[in-house]
């Protein structure tokens, strides 16, 4: 901090010395004809009395009283002919020195001309201020600058040496750390921005640990059974016994691979939107398709599934896959716990956004849950049957196929009380890459061409 601190009182003093440079160097050249009439103004007085000395002695007198006003003066002041100085003056000097004006030849010191009778010219010069008061006077000026850099920097520092502490208490592994700058500081925008930063990396954290406690206890359910199913294939059974053994087996295994599977889909959507392979999909047929996926599980709860797609766009660009995994994560919880009626809409939402939501007439989610319920292996019902939840990892994977595509999605109540969740895909970069000025999807031609992919498949 206090080389920050030195470096800052460097450039200062830098800036403050290259303006009195510049100053010393431009500024007579810019103001010359002010300072020079201000000049004269000043000297007035001393011109009127100087001409009338020199007038009033004339002939051999003149030289004597030349000579004690030069030794009067000092070696400061001399006495010159006009012949003597043109070579030293500018025309414009020397016209004025012709017209019997003063002329200033600097602007920081007494450094003067001025015509005499009988062709002679004065020329006085002394400083305003001796090198000892100016050195004074610039060590001044650089204290004031250190004071002044010293009062702003303090406050600055003690409110970046909070920041540093807290970085390095999070920094050891203290999660909760934040900082907790004063509205007026100068760095409290980036105080906001780390304790956010913390926050998330909190949360992050925290989902992980969450997620490692909830891999592990549904690992351990089926492994236990397995192991117990090949303890008991060792034990004397008849055939049919054996059989069931085996069944059980399998479906236990089956669960591990949906649970393995679950997670790797899990991982690779937390990668972000480098996982999605974007293109133009058929609304309706994308729709259609999830539909006919579930028409049989439906069937067997005895449910009613409604498809409504007015009001939606004819296309959109997004991963059909990914979206239509999400929407048929959707539908299951919808199917475990609706009573008669499951409703799949798609709408166009604002800015042009698809919104594609699933709504049953549950018992719907308390208001207080409805945050967690995204969150990976988290089950209201505290006994984590997977009877009526699952594995607990369905809706994370909907909010973030939700994510990846630059959306997001909620959960409300229902019309009919039970839950609504609505999946918000925006138009992104993907509709500049590949727009369709028509207003339609691509052409047959295009199709052939293999230009796009046509949508049949991207439904499969």
């Amino acid at each position: 901090m206090l080389r920050s601190l030195i470096k800052l009182y460097l450039l200062v003093v830098l800036g403050a010395g290259l303006s009195v440079a510049l100053i010393n160097h431009a500024f007579p050249l810019l103001f010359r004809e002010r300072i020079t009439e201000e000049a004269r103004e000043s000297f007035r007085a001393f011109t009127f009395v100087l001409k009338e000395y020199v007038q009033r002695y004339p002939g051999a007198q003149r030289e004597a009283v030349l000579a004690e006003l030069r030794r009067q003066a000092g070696t400061r002041f001399e006495l010159l002919t006009l012949e003597d100085l043109a070579p030293r003056l500018n025309p414009e000097q020397l016209n004025d020195l012709r017209a019997g004006k003063l002329v200033l030849l600097s602007m920081y010191t007494s450094d003067y001309i001025l015509p005499l009778p009988d062709g002679l010219v004065a020329r006085s010069k002394f400083d305003m201020l001796d090198s000892g008061i100016q050195a004074l006077a610039y060590v001044v000026v650089a204290l004031a600058m250190l004071f002044s850099v010293l009062f702003w920097v303090h406050y600055h520092w003690r409110d970046l040496r909070k920041l540093q502490d807290a970085a390095r208490a999070f920094g050891a592994g203290r999660w909760s750390t934040r900082v907790q700058p004063s509205r007026k500081s100068n760095i409290y925008d980036l105080s906001r921005q780390f304790n956010e930063m913390a926050r998330q990396i909190e949360d992050t954290i925290q989902q992980q640990r969450d997620l490692m406690h909830g891999i592990s206890h549904e690992l351990k359910t089926p492994l236990a059974r397995l192991e117990f199913g090949l303890a008991l294939l060792q034990s004397p059974q008849d055939s049919e016994r054996e059989r069931e053994r085996q069944l059980a087996l399998r479906k236990d295994v089956r669960e591990l691979d949906e649970l393995v599977t679950e997670l790797l889909t899990l991982s690779r959507l937390e990668q972000g939107a480098g996982q999605a392979a974007l293109m133009w999909v058929s609304v309706t047929e994308l729709i259609d398709s999830v539909a006919a996926d579930m028409v049989h599980d439906i069937a067997e709860r005895a449910l009613h599934l409604s498809v409504v797609v007015d009001g939606a766009p004819e296309q959109h660009v997004c991963d059909p896959r990914l979206v239509a995994r999400a929407l048929l994560n959707l539908l299951r919880n919808g199917i475990r716990y609706a009573r008669r009626t499951i409703v799949l809409r798609a709408e166009t939402g604002a800015a042009g956004a698809l919104v594609l939501s699933v709504e049953d007439d549950g018992p719907g989610i308390p208001p207080d849950a409805r945050a967690r319920v995204f969150e990976p292996f988290y089950r209201q019902d505290a006994s984590r049957d997977r009877h009526t939840g699952g594995f607990g990892l369905g809706l994370s994977i909907v909010r973030r196929v939700a994510l990846v595509h630059g959306g997001d999605v909620v959960l409300e109540e229902a019309v009919t009380g039970g839950a609504r969740f609505a999946i918000t895909l925006p138009v992104g970069v993907a509709h500049d890459r590949w727009p369709h000025p028509r207003g339609h999807g691509p052409t047959e031609a295009e199709q052939e061409a293999g230009l796009m992919p046509k949508h049949s498949d991207l439904i499969r």
